[in-house]
């Protein structure tokens, strides 16, 4: 076993990306300095997989089925002076994700300059990483008797730790999976220029994204967060790449090895809502984003049978879009999820503004998605209420939503018509597949995004919208009822 702190030689397990799923980094998104601080409030782009314009992703499977997230954002970590201005120290909890005990033996390893540095948990689950000089640090593996081990590639890992003299960072919560219960994570192809899974590791490249992360009331930076980026083409994203988690006393960050090129990236940090997407034209040269993050909007509601208006207890409440896949990233907080009590009431808190929909998934009951209205960047949204259609034996159907009723794709500069949903108002005014939306309401798609369509088509059932189309190359506007489709 190796002393905190000693050089090891980097092994060729540690060289590979191998990510294990059940390691649950618990971090946290608040910094404070003891006794002083204010407290913050509590390749080339690829088209998303066609779905209908009322759906921007899937819904989120059941809670239950959720694989656990490789690194979860979600305690408060402390900063405090160091001793003596030495070099800051890393300090933290490993403990079992399924009991909450405390693991003595667990090995933690860091890279640094081509080198590596271990520390070993004691007796009471407790680690001190006390790095010699004053630099970044990445965790590469963190490994431990009985239990499925995280690994990450060596000096690429997607946690940092950035010493700073005079910082100690303090709270650090990390858990491992009983390797019993682990499960593998699915990872994405590596091939020419497929888009990178969100497990993946983005591919060599020459520019950088780097600035900081501070709390929008106080100014003061968020020690503990990740940052998540996605690859553009025109409205067309692709999966997400490499996020990666950030523990920092000045909020900094800095993400290297990207292709040139635009992306959108979103940071986020547990106690607040994820922050508005920036965009970045990345080349050689490194380009700034800076991040401001707010506590999000308040949202409450009931869910209740759509007939009878009985409650219906147990709903799992979850957020749409891109704002919905954390639960699936290695480096992330959960997104915002509330499940009903008895009484069909749920709470959902720190709902960025930018939130289209959403879920309210039962089983028994098809999946209803319902179009949000603006939403505050703090404070209360109006109460919702949410009818759920129980489903039938042998109905193919699984969602209930309002819309136009069409399955569409993104293109660089356009929505492309996959199909139309019998009974649907696409299918009333005309609509076919191949049909281009190029405007909605007179606001070009280009300008309004992928997501910013969809949720510009959504609307109240009854309601009507003003397509532009284009077909045989030539343009028409058509006019399009919302209702409320099965699919």
């Amino acid at each position: 076993m190796r002393h905190p702190g000693a050089p090891i030689i980097p092994s060729g397990a540690r060289r590979r990306w191998a990510m294990v799923a059940g390691v649950v980094l618990a971090l946290a998104a608040f910094l404070a300095w003891r006794q002083s601080a204010p407290r913050a409030p509590a390749g080339a782009a690829s088209q998303p997989a066609p779905l209908p314009a009322e759906r921007a992703t899937p819904p989120p499977a059941p809670r239950s089925q959720l694989p656990a997230p490789a690194i979860q954002l979600a305690k408060r970590v402390e900063i405090r002076p160091a001793r003596n201005l030495a070099p800051g120290a890393l300090e933290g909890t490993v403990l079992d994700a399924e009991t909450n005990a405390r693991i003595a033996g667990a090995e933690l390893t860091f890279s640094h300059d081509n080198g590596a540095w271990s520390t070993t948990t004691g007796p009471g689950g407790a680690f001190r990483f006390a790095p010699r000089t004053t630099g970044t640090y990445r965790l590469v593996s963190i490994e431990a008797r009985s239990y499925a081990s995280f690994e990450g590639e060596f000096g690429s890992s997607p946690v940092s730790f950035t010493s700073t003299e005079g910082n100690d960072i303090s709270g650090v919560v990390l858990r491992l999976t009983p390797e019993d219960k682990a499960r593998p994570r699915r990872r994405g192809r590596r091939s020419g220029s497929e888009p990178v899974d969100a497990g993946d590791v983005a591919p060599a490249a020459r520019g950088s994204l780097r600035g900081r992360v501070v709390d929008a009331r106080t100014g003061a930076p968020v020690v503990a967060f990740a940052i998540a980026l996605w690859r553009r083409d025109g409205i067309a994203l692709s999966r997400m790449l490499a996020p990666a988690s950030f523990l920092n006393a000045s909020g900094a960050y800095e993400i290297t090895d990207l292709d040139p090129g635009t992306y959108e990236a979103t940071a986020m940090a547990a106690g607040y809502a994820w922050s508005g997407y920036a965009v970045a034209q990345v080349d050689t040269s490194p380009v700034q984003a800076d991040f401001a993050l707010r506590a999000g909007a308040r949202v409450e509601g009931i869910v209740t049978e759509d007939t009878t208006r009985l409650p219906i207890a147990g709903a799992v409440i979850s957020l749409e879009g891109r704002r919905a896949v954390a639960p699936n990233l290695p480096v992330a907080p959960l997104s915002p999820e509330a499940e009903t009590g008895a009484d069909g009431r749920f709470i959902l808190e720190q709902v960025p503004p930018d939130a289209m929909s959403l879920y309210a998934q039962k089983e028994g009951y098809l999946t209803r998605i319902l179009t949000l209205g603006p939403l505050p960047e703090e404070g209360d949204y109006p109460p919702v209420a949410i009818g759920l259609t129980p489903r039938a034996s042998g109905d193919d159907a699984s969602v209930e939503l309002t819309g136009i009723g069409a399955v569409l794709e993104a293109r660089r500069e356009w929505l492309a018509v996959v199909n139309v949903v019998p009974g649907g108002g696409a299918t009333d005014a005309g609509l076919v597949s191949g049909d281009q939306i190029l405007a909605i309401d007179g606001t070009p798609v280009a300008r309004l995004g992928y997501e910013g369509s969809i949720g510009v088509i959504r609307g109240a059932e009854g309601t009507t919208v003003v397509l532009r189309i284009r077909r045989d190359e030539r343009e028409s506007d058509v006019v399009v009822t919302r209702k409320r489709v099965r699919h």
